[in-house]
């Protein structure tokens, strides 16, 4: 029966296909571009909160900025004075973390 019912929605899927294509030309690409950010809103706002939350947090939020601004130094791309900025903060201002972290790991 679940697949009577599978195949039957397939066909009205695809018989309605050339509807929803004619109408998401005829929308502006900002709009679709908006609806699309909306609905990867709730997954990027996990992923920061994850990616934040931790115990260094701003070393992380540095490295994220300095690799999203695309800075370009001595020819150097921007993921690698991401991890370099990210460290140095983090080692800056999170050293008491970072000592305790290091203290914590097996050797």
């Amino acid at each position: 029966m679940a697949g009577i019912v599978y195949g039957l929605l397939f066909l009205v899927f695809g018989i309605l296909a050339p509807v929803a294509v004619g109408l998401s030309s005829t929308l502006p690409i900002a709009f679709i571009g908006g609806l699309g950010g909306l609905a990867l809103f709730r997954a990027l706002q996990s992923w920061m909160a994850t990616a934040f939350g931790g115990d260094l947090s701003l070393g992380a939020l540095t490295a994220f900025l300095v690799t999203s601004s695309g800075v370009s130094i001595f020819h150097i791309g921007a993921p690698f004075w991401g991890l370099v900025f990210g460290v140095a903060t983090s080692w800056l201002v999170e050293r008491t973390t970072l000592r305790g972290m290091a203290s914590k790991s097996p050797q």
